[in-house]
């Protein structure tokens, strides 16, 4: 230990003799902090607006607009004015597409967006039935920068975004003005709500109707099939009806012409009834005015005549019901009247003798005034009897006349027609048992209809229910108070419904924070390479130190690489945190990580140089530059092509970084001592490669070295 110590004394005693190491030492120990602390400066906040504000990005609109409804709607004009209040890319908007274009090409702008003249017709050309997908035409310098191209995507979303939303918020907007007026003029109380309950209302009204009418066609229908089938039942005995019927009429007609004779008969016959009846009553007259003849039996004469009378009086009414009973409900009312009138004066005349009978022992005036109202009564009822027979003779007779004739000239007629019909009714069955078929079909059909009919009546019936439901809700009710007192508020919501609210995990104020780890392990990687470069890892015999072990040797010269090491970490450690005041949530842990990450990088680099000489220092190299592409500093491990991705878990970088990064960002649990920990395990490998790998390299690198000298160019 003592002979390690003291060639690590000679080492500091030779450096502070000499002004010129004491300088370049001095540069060696900042040298790496400087390139730390300019990377991370350079890429502060690159994605910031305050950056990407400095990007000229070229816009111009040759959108003419259109007009739909009376309400002139121009999106490229829209979409320019958005974008003028947009300070994510610097913007500039140009006259025409050709200057757009040529400055694009000359590198004055990064990239240009173009709206095309027909841009505001197509992206509304969904009205219209036919759909077309506007363009914007973006250009791209892609050769001016790697990448600005990735940071002008951003111009790209934005527009489109803008487009979206311009559109979605006009196009909302000018509808719920439209809707707004269509409620202020239509609806009962100037309300969107009430309007469409009343259209659903009325629609539901009219299904009902339909529903009705295609009822009642399914009942014609069903009538329709009944009478086919019924005819289709009869014609096949149809023939003989037709027949059977012919003779049945011949056959009538002969009884009419005969019952023609008889009907005549019959008329002459009731006009003798009525005459034997008025000549009756002038007997029953007559013998009541001979009975009172003083000359005569007063009383004797009187009963004989009384009895006689009585005994005629029920003949005669019955003979009256016989000459009446066939034609006194004809339908004529005088017919009627006439008849109930002469059998009132049957009954009076009969109660009338009944009284003169019963009025013997009467006083004579009594007796005479009685048979003298009997007379009158007689004559009375002659002359009802003579109106009736003539309201026969010349009202009913005429119409039973014409009424024979009728049927007579009927049945002549039907025999005719019978005479005429052709007996073969197959071509009737053909055309019948079509209309069947035809009439099941479109039965069917209509059944059909009206089924669908009812549920979509029942559908319209459930869409009112649940909009009345929807109508009394307090919420709709606030929607649509705004839909119809603020349709720009709507408008706006609709044009972005969805707010994105980030939580942070993790958080890191800016991209140079972010970055600080990767570029700090970095500069201290190139700090112990620069080391290497300068300082012999050889060492010279020390006077008065004899019998040196190789291992001396290897910790003695180590020591001086270490504390450099450590001297550089601690410069760009507090460079970082003080000066470049990145964010760092404990500075402490932060800079153990770069210490330990020096003390892996100044060991593993010095065991590769000790082992290998100049091919080691090559080796270093080249292991730097695979962990500055593949350790996931910049991009995304799992971005990395796969050879990028196996090799990473076996480079020290990551582990270093890691553990910068949980004091930048936060720690998770014991992550931080993990990463560590991992790094710690290079300590291992690096005294293997110094101590026990170098052995049987030594010889080798002599002949190297000498081979160097000899050179007379290298060192």
């Amino acid at each position: 230990m003592r002979n390690i110590f003291k060639i690590f004394m000679t080492d500091v005693k030779r450096i502070s003799k000499n002004v010129v190491a004491v300088v370049v030492i001095m540069g060696l120990s900042i040298l790496p902090s400087l390139y730390a602390w300019f990377n991370i400066f350079s890429n502060w906040d690159p994605y910031g607006p305050d950056a990407t504000s400095n990007l000229k990005v070229a816009v111009v609109s040759e959108d003419k607009g259109t007009t739909v409804a009376g309400i002139t709607i121009n999106i490229g004009e829209s979409v320019t004015e958005a974008l003028g209040s947009n300070n994510t890319i610097g913007w500039v908007f140009s006259e025409s597409a050709d200057e757009a274009v040529d400055g694009v090409h000359s590198g004055a702008y990064y990239a240009a967006l173009v709206i095309p003249e027909d841009f505001t017709d197509e992206i509304i050309s969904f009205m219209s039935g036919k759909v077309e997908h506007p363009e914007i035409i973006y250009y791209e310098n892609e050769k001016k920068n790697a990448i600005a191209p990735k940071i002008t995507q951003k111009a790209k979303t934005a527009v489109q975004e803008q487009v979206n939303s311009t559109f979605v918020s006009t196009l909302a907007e000018n509808i719920m003005k439209v809707g707004g007026r269509f409620a202020g003029t239509e609806g009962e109380d100037g309300s969107v709500t009430n309007t469409v309950l009343e259209r659903l209302n009325d629609l539901n009204a009219d299904m009902q109707s339909y529903v009705n009418i295609l009822n009642s066609f399914v009942s014609i229908m069903d009538s329709a099939q009944s009478i086919v089938s019924t005819s289709e039942a009869i014609l096949p005995n149809l023939d003989s009806m037709v027949d059977s019927g012919q003779a049945s009429i011949l056959g009538m007609e002969g009884l009419l012409i005969g019952a023609d004779g008889t009907a005549d008969t019959a008329t002459d016959m009731i006009g003798y009834s009525f005459d034997i009846v008025s000549g009756s009553l002038d007997g029953v007259a007559n013998s009541i005015a001979g009975s009172l003849n003083p000359v005569s039996n007063f009383e004797q004469s009187v009963g004989n005549a009384v009895t006689a009378a009585q005994s005629t009086m029920p003949y005669l009414q019955k003979m009256f019901d016989l000459a009446v009973s066939g034609w006194e409900n004809s339908g004529i009312e005088t017919v009627q009247d006439q008849v109930v009138l002469i059998r009132e004066q049957f009954k009076v005349i009969h109660a009338d003798l009944e009284a003169l009978a019963g009025s013997v022992t009467s006083t004579t005036e009594d007796v005479n005034a009685l048979a003298a109202r009997i007379t009158t009564e007689v004559n009375n009822c002659k002359s009802a009897l003579q109106a009736l027979k003539d309201t026969f003779n010349y009202t009913v007779k005429p119409q039973l006349d014409a009424a024979m004739n009728s049927m007579q000239s009927s049945m002549l007629t039907s025999a005719m027609i019978l005479s005429g019909i052709d007996a073969d009714f197959g071509a009737v069955e053909k055309v019948l048992e079509e209309y069947r078929e035809t009439l099941e079909r479109g039965s069917a059909s209509i059944r059909e209809s009206l089924v669908m009919a009812r549920d979509l009546q029942q559908g319209l019936a459930s869409l009112t229910a649940d909009f009345l439901t929807l109508s009394r809700d307090e919420q709709y009710k606030e929607i649509m108070e705004i839909l119809e007192s603020s349709p720009e508020l709507l408008g706006s919501f609709i044009s972005s419904p969805v707010n994105l609210d980030t939580v942070g995990i993790y958080e890191i104020e800016n991209y140079g924070s972010a970055m600080a780890p990767f570029y700090t392990i970095l500069a201290l990687w190139v700090g112990a390479l620069i080391l290497v470069a300068i300082i012999h890892v050889k060492v010279k015999p020390v006077e008065g130190l004899t019998n040196v072990k190789p291992y001396q040797e290897y910790f003695g010269r180590y020591l001086l690489f270490f504390l450099i090491g450590q001297v550089q970490t601690l410069i760009t450690i507090l460079g970082d945190l003080f000066y470049i005041r990145i964010q760092c949530h404990n500075p402490f842990l932060f800079w153990l990580a770069g210490a330990v990450s020096s003390l892996v990088f100044t060991l593993f680099i010095y065991s590769l140089t000790v082992a290998f000489g100049n091919v080691g220092e090559a080796l270093a190299i080249v292991v730097m530059v695979i962990q500055v592409a593949g350790a996931g500093g910049t991009f995304p491990i799992e971005v990395l092509p796969k050879v990028y991705q196996f090799v990473y878990r076996y480079l020290p970088f990551p582990y270093g970084m890691n553990a910068m990064r949980e004091t930048v960002g936060g720690i998770y649990a014991l992550d931080y001592w993990k990463y560590i920990g991992a790094l710690s395990v290079y300590l291992v490998i690096s005294l293997f490669i110094g101590l026990v790998l170098a052995i049987p390299f030594r010889k080798l690198n002599h002949m190297i070295e000498e081979s160097k000298e000899k050179s007379g160019v290298m060192i």
